[in-house]
């Protein structure tokens, strides 16, 4: 026993434990000795190790943009909200980092700032921060754990996701083919409905991204899949004419996102925000679940690494809680 009462009334503490500094110290009570003992023990068990690394949190991001952020979709603006955060939390040392920090920041940006980011956003934006110690602690880059990797992100209310409605989208293709001097507009509106295919993805086709019979790929996506898809031989015959004087390198299509925005306002279509050319998108997927598709065939074809992502759909298949209407207790009276 490492506490012991003595002759002349004081109680003696003894650490002599293997692998901690050896320690003697009298205390006038049993409880006083003992409480020592468990502080000391926990102090040291506890006690952070020494790092003696000075590099900072932007030179930690600028490394790991070099070596990883740069191979990945939408890296410049990635790179730009990494360090603006670090400028902002006033670009501590790289292990000096504390959840504490990070909380602050969120406050500023969520309450502070005009205008304030989504909780969505500064999510992204957290998670790319632990990423980027992740990823240097793997590739041995730093010698520490990940400062954050402890920091719960902000949970988030599940919101449903807008679809148009088949007069919706009606009213958008004539907006489109009315009022849209840009021609490109019509074509990658068409080709986002047909596929369930991202804006950037539709926009930024070349010529090559068209073959065989009537084949469009999508190559340099956000999953990282290359995906081909059969689009309708009368649209696709339509499109192959449109750009038949494109190299095979040469991109078929101008930027129409302005073009589409303002057609979007003329059908008077109203979404919520950030879901602006991404709607053509939904619209396919939800369509495609109401009119009794396979949830594993659509997260084929919109490419989602985790059937999670493609699940948020399941709930508009005819199919989806069919018992919810059968075997509910109303349901035989």
């Amino acid at each position: 026993m490492s506490v012991t009462k003595q002759k002349n009334g004081k109680w003696l503490c003894l650490v002599n434990r293997k692998g901690l500094k050896r320690v003697r110290k009298l205390f006038n009570t049993e409880s006083e000795a003992l409480q020592f003992e468990r502080e000391y023990i926990v102090g040291l068990q506890l006690s952070p190790i020494k790092i003696s690394d000075p590099r900072t949190l932007l030179e930690l991001i600028n490394i790991w943009y070099k070596y990883h952020g740069i191979n990945l979709a939408q890296k410049e603006k990635l790179l730009n909200q990494l360090k603006t955060a670090a400028v902002e939390m006033g670009n501590p040392v790289g292990h000096m980092l504390t959840p504490e920090m990070i909380v602050k920041y969120r406050y500023k940006r969520l309450y502070e700032d005009s205008p304030p980011i989504s909780a969505k956003t500064f999510n992204n934006i957290h998670s790319a921060i632990s990423a980027v110690y992740n990823t240097l602690r793997k590739l041995r880059v730093i010698n520490y754990e990940n400062p954050i990797n402890e920091l719960d992100k902000l949970r988030l209310q599940e919101r449903q996701l807008t679809y148009l409605s088949e007069k919706q989208i009606k009213d958008l293709l004539e907006s489109i083919k009315t009022g849209c001097q840009n021609p490109s507009t019509w074509y990658v509106a068409n080709i986002c409905l047909r596929t369930g295919a991202r804006w950037g993805e539709a926009m930024f086709l070349t010529r090559k991204q068209l073959h065989g019979k009537n084949l469009i790929t999508f190559e340099k996506t956000k999953g990282k899949k290359t995906r081909s898809l059969p689009l309708d031989e009368t649209f696709y015959n339509d499109l192959l004419d449109f750009c038949r004087l494109s190299e095979p390198s040469e991109r078929i299509f101008t930027n129409c996102y302005s073009s589409f925005r303002k057609a979007v306002k003329r059908a008077d279509i109203t979404l919520p925000k950030g879901q602006l050319s991404h709607v053509l998108r939904h619209s396919f997927a939800s369509h495609f679940m109401i009119n009794r598709g396979n949830i594993i065939t659509l997260q084929n074809i919109l490419g989602h690494t985790d059937i999670k992502m493609t699940m948020r759909y399941a709930h508009l298949s005819p199919s989806h809680f069919r018992d919810v209407i059968e075997l509910n207790p109303l349901a035989n009276l």
